[in-house]
């Protein structure tokens, strides 16, 4: 036992204070496995890795001494300078594509942002009837209470009622991916390619909802209102998904069909004056990027292409609230 012990730890030592000499077997051994220059290549790509010959010495001194604090500063090591480089090009290629995080969504042509009419789709049994008359009563509430149709219209008003819907149409896209995907894990069964349309359509809403905020900057009070409202609409919407999707679908529906109205009005109001400064006014960066926008767009290019959105989400939901739960989806990402 004594020998084995003592053998134990004079290879230990040996290879704690002389590392050299496990450099000079690993040499040995490539021999006998490769030829020629492959083993020089091998040799200096093992110190290479280590670190250079005095920082070895000098780690060894430090050893004998029993100072641990000073090791080589990897900085000054080839093969680590190698690798920051790499990451660094890495970091800059992600810093270029830093707007490339959005999913896939349509880009709208001028022509397809200017052609978006008002439509109505005629509810269908009780379940429709039943969401059409909730956005109705959700819709007056809302006018009421926001100030919206008492008085003239204006920037502010404009503003107040985009953010703020803004944040309660990204939620349903969100709840209805969450449980789609949830009972395609519980259930083991295929989705059939809903989750994807959802989510494009919960993060279109948001990002109508980043570009407003880069007009105006909600006060502390309207946050408080927003939570409220959030906390409110997320439970309904995330009960009545359990219980009907085909009824939250046609609600959304519905939905989008108040936004089309409500931006044409937006469109209107600019070109009456009453918004007259979005007629000149420059589009948010954020806009220009998203929607592949012309650099000279203006606000009003802006409504017009999330009307188109809104226009999309409509047909997009009544399409899907028509179907059945394990029919395949129709849209393909993007579109």
């Amino acid at each position: 036992m004594a020998l084995v012990i003592k053998s134990f730890c004079s290879g230990a030592l040996c290879r704690a204070i002389r590392p050299e000499l496990m450099l000079g077997r690993y040499s040995s051994t490539l021999q006998n496995v490769i030829p020629g220059n492959a083993v020089h290549n091998a040799e200096e790509n093992v110190a290479r890795n280590l670190s250079t010959k005095a920082d070895v010495e000098e780690n060894i001194k430090q050893f004998k001494k029993g100072n641990f604090e000073t090791l080589p500063d990897p900085g000054l090591v080839e093969h680590f300078r190698a690798r920051k480089q790499v990451v660094s090009n890495s970091l800059k290629e992600v810093t270029k594509e830093k707007d490339g995080y959005t999913l896939p969504h349509p880009i709208w042509l001028p022509d397809e942002t200017h052609s978006v009419k008002i439509t109505h789709k005629e509810p269908e049994g009780r379940m429709d009837v039943l969401a059409y008359y909730s956005i109705q009563a959700i819709r007056r509430t809302f006018d009421v209470f926001s100030g919206f149709t008492i008085g003239q219209r204006n920037e502010t008003k404009w503003l107040r009622r985009v953010i703020f819907l803004e944040t309660v149409a990204a939620v349903p896209g969100m709840v209805g991916a969450m449980y789609r995907h949830l009972a395609s894990l519980r259930k083991m069964k295929r989705d059939h390619g809903w989750i994807h349309t959802l989510l494009e359509e919960a993060e279109n809403e948001r990002m109508h909802l980043m570009t407003a905020l880069q007009v105006k900057k909600p006060s502390a009070f309207f946050r408080i209102c927003v939570l409220v409202a959030q906390g409110i609409f997320v439970n309904f919407f995330t009960i009545s998904y359990l219980i009907s999707p085909r009824f939250c679908h046609r609600f959304v529906g519905y939905l989008e069909e108040e936004a089309v109205k409500t931006y044409t009005m937006c469109l209107k109001d600019i070109d009456m004056g009453l918004l007259a400064n979005w007629a000149t006014k420059p589009a948010p960066e954020i806009a220009v990027k998203y929607w592949k926008m012309h650099p000279e767009s203006t606000m009003r290019d802006v409504i017009l292409v999330i009307r188109a959105d809104e226009a999309h989400h409509r047909l997009v939901n009544h399409t899907l609230s028509s179907l059945g739960p394990y029919d395949p989806n129709p849209y393909r990402p993007g579109q």
